[in-house]
């Protein structure tokens, strides 16, 4: 009687033992996939939480540590299917650049797709981060980087010294036609969080003429536009003598990839130089 309960015992204890075997190369199946990023941020995000062996495709945008790191597959909206599914992914990254019907095509051929829109807030920014680690198994990391751009955010915000009125802002994203920052965008959190006012601050588009801008008369301008075209836009406004911008001296040029598709922890470098030309 003993040795058949002794022997049941076992043999519950081998099945036990099997399901959770199994259940272990499950859960690592579910974590492991072969990735495709369709916006450089992502991309960016991938390279922070560690995974950039799981990286196989990418943007012609995205900036890669070794150029052997992942195939391009795509430019900033258009994406190469056939290229792209040579590479076996089992997890695509999307963007608002992307075509829904692109989405679309790589889900009915069954390659999992998640939908990252354009971040309206650095909160936004935050959660998309921990939405991606806890995707790709890197919840903790995750967790661990926005917490420490957090603090560091706040320190950031705390260094803003006192004034009795706020410098008025003009952020260029936009040469032809000229654009800006707007509400209700990530980017309004930069000039929010510098104790600053956006002078597009009543627009819903970015659409802005150059008049406009000499009308509203910044008393600081950041041009953030990629390659020479940005050194060219600040040679412009400096020309305009009575802008306040021009007799400050606050025209400067910011890193295009650094302000204008960030991480969190991008996000705060960016704010930390902002501040510093803004009341240095």
């Amino acid at each position: 009687m003993y040795r058949k309960s002794l022997q049941k015992l076992n043999r519950k204890t081998v099945l036990l033992t099997l399901l959770l075997v199994l259940f272990s190369s499950f859960s690592q199946a579910q974590t492991s996939h072969r990735i495709i990023s369709l916006a450089p941020s992502l991309t960016k995000s991938l390279y922070m939480l560690g995974a950039e062996d799981l990286l196989v495709g990418c943007t012609n945008y995205c900036t890669l540590k070794n150029s052997d790191d992942a195939e391009v597959v795509a430019s900033a909206v258009k994406v190469n299917l056939e290229k792209a599914m040579m590479l076996k992914p089992d997890l695509v990254l999307t963007s608002s650049l992307t075509n829904p019907e692109t989405t679309r095509t790589f889900e009915k051929l069954g390659v999992e797709t998640m939908y990252f829109p354009y971040p309206k807030s650095y909160e936004e920014m935050c959660t998309y981060l921990l939405r991606l680690g806890e995707k790709i198994g890197r919840k903790e990391l995750a967790e661990k980087l926005v917490a420490e751009s957090k603090a560091r955010l706040a320190k950031v915000i705390a260094s803003v010294p006192k004034q009795d009125s706020k410098p008025r802002v003009f952020m260029q994203i936009g040469a032809n036609p000229l654009f800006t920052v707007v509400p209700n965008t990530f980017m309004q959190d930069f000039i929010d969080f510098s104790a600053c006012e956006n002078i597009a601050g009543d627009l819903t588009i970015g659409s802005i003429t150059r008049e406009g801008v000499l009308v509203r008369n910044p008393d600081v301008i950041f041009v953030i536009l990629m390659g020479s075209v940005s050194a060219d836009e600040k040679e412009k406004w400096e020309n305009y003598e009575n802008l306040n911008a021009v007799q400050n001296k606050k025209i400067f040029v910011l890193d295009s990839e650094k302000t204008c598709s960030p991480t969190p922890l991008d996000f705060t470098d960016a704010l930390e130089q902002m501040i510093g030309l803004i009341y240095n």
